[in-house]
């Protein structure tokens, strides 16, 4: 037991102790937590160099289209990858995935700095830099599962799950202290070495976790398997619905500001700011739980983060949305953690990898999705009424699914245990 180890045993609680004890999980830590950081500089960098790049004329069409390369092309990667990366394990993914971002993004400073560097490049560029993106994903969610027994999976999604959390707060800001000194390429360049140092470091992961490599799952298996567990296929959709309709709110809240609250950007700062903490401690709590109830607790926060919102639309105070978002942000930050813990649970381990890009590349698509419908229905109802409107009918999503899997459970005890010849036919399909 090294130093550190025993360290980790003494100070943290045991969840956390138990899953740093395990070395490949441990020394990918700092790797995921820099990467992350990267990250968050680049969700400043990549819209202020497109609008470096824009005519001011152009400037919110392209700042849109940078905003859109830089996400959704993972959705197209992992539905047309399956073939080659399905099959590999969650380390190589890793791997893949960082030395892609790492080139692409030291390539587009070096353009720009040799004023070569154009929008429909710069907008190509980002595209290709997203194509792994879900496998990526996917890679560190299986890892976990690979690297950790299933009693501490959900202390390990919730470790990393808050290091992500934590970089969306130290990020902005230092991407904006680097942009001024430095310039927008400067923020990218720093991504860049961020995942340079994640590649080195997943290099040196020297175990291959329970799989070194798996038959190629192919799109239709996972859709079959989605079909064969209606639970996983209604983890998906709950969980698109919920990304959905936090989209609006993206919108709805610096238009509030903008309009109830004097336009103050320290305002809009602050909100956004305590959401970010009480997330990071969300995050944090989740993990030394062991024994949570996963559906009930997924639902539950989809509930209470529609509650945590209510507030400041209500009320229209500084100290409304710093103690709603706060709040929501405890609340919300779980749901991650909780819901990759429950896919895990419930999908056959070879078929991890494949699952979790599908879910990744599902997801990709909800947030900007519901973002872009914030616009017009911040255009119909007002921001306030907006976040009324995302809060009540999140609130309503929560109650639908706990009536579904109150029926869907009902239906079972009623019809009683499935024949055998089922059971060994989906073992059958399994193997």
């Amino acid at each position: 037991m090294t130093t550190g180890t025993r360290w980790a045993r003494r100070v943290l609680p045991e969840g956390y102790a138990r899953c740093l004890a395990n070395p490949d999980f441990r020394r990918l830590q700092p790797g995921f937590l820099v990467s992350f950081l990267g990250d968050g500089m680049s969700f400043v960098g990549v819209a202020w160099l497109a609008v470096e790049l824009a005519a001011p004329a152009d400037r919110s069409t392209v700042v849109g289209l940078a905003v859109a390369a830089y996400s959704l092309p993972a959705a197209i990667g992992s539905l047309t990858l399956g073939r080659w990366l399905s099959g590999r394990n969650a380390r190589s993914l890793i791997l893949l995935n960082s030395v892609l971002r790492a080139a692409v993004f030291a390539l587009i400073p070096a353009l720009y700095w040799l004023d070569l560097l154009d929008v429909t490049t710069y907008i190509a560029l980002l595209a290709a830099s997203s194509v792994l993106h879900a496998w990526g994903i996917a890679g560190r969610q299986t890892f976990v599962a690979e690297t950790l027994p299933a009693d501490d999976r959900l202390a390990g999604h919730a470790l990393v799950g808050s290091q992500e959390q934590l970089s969306f707060i130290i990020g902005p800001p230092l991407a904006g202290l680097v942009t001024a000194a430095l310039g927008p390429a400067a923020v990218l360049a720093g991504d860049a070495i961020s995942y340079v140092y994640l590649a080195a470091v997943s290099a040196r992961v020297r175990g291959e976790g329970k799989v070194a490599r798996r038959p190629a799952v192919p799109l239709r298996r996972s859709g079959q398997t989605l079909a064969r567990h209606p639970e996983l296929m209604g983890l998906l959709a709950l969980t698109f619905v919920f990304y959905l309709l936090y989209g609006p709110i993206e919108v709805a809240v610096p238009v509030f500001v903008a309009e109830r609250m004097g336009g103050d950007p320290t305002a809009l700062g602050w909100i956004w700011g305590t959401f970010g903490v009480g997330a990071v401690v969300g995050a944090l709590v989740a993990g030394t739980l062991r024994r949570l109830p996963l559906w009930p607790t997924a639902l539950a926060i989809v509930a209470g983060w529609g509650l945590a919102i209510l507030p400041f639309a209500h009320f229209g105070t500084l100290a409304a949305g710093v103690v709603g978002f706060g709040l929501g942000g405890l609340i919300y930050a779980p749901y991650g953690p909780v819901t990759i813990t429950l896919l895990q649970k419930k999908a056959p381990l070879e078929e991890l990898v494949s699952l979790s890009a599908f879910r990744s590349a599902i997801l990709v698509i909800a947030t900007p999705l519901g973002a872009a419908l914030g616009g017009p229905l911040v255009g119909a109802f007002g921001p306030a009424g907006t976040i009324k409107l995302s809060g009540l009918t999140t609130v309503g999503l929560a109650v639908l699914g706990a009536v579904l899997i109150l029926l869907v459970r009902l239906r079972r005890q009623r019809g009683g245990p499935r024949p055998v010849a089922d059971r060994q036919r989906e073992h059958a399909d399994r193997t």
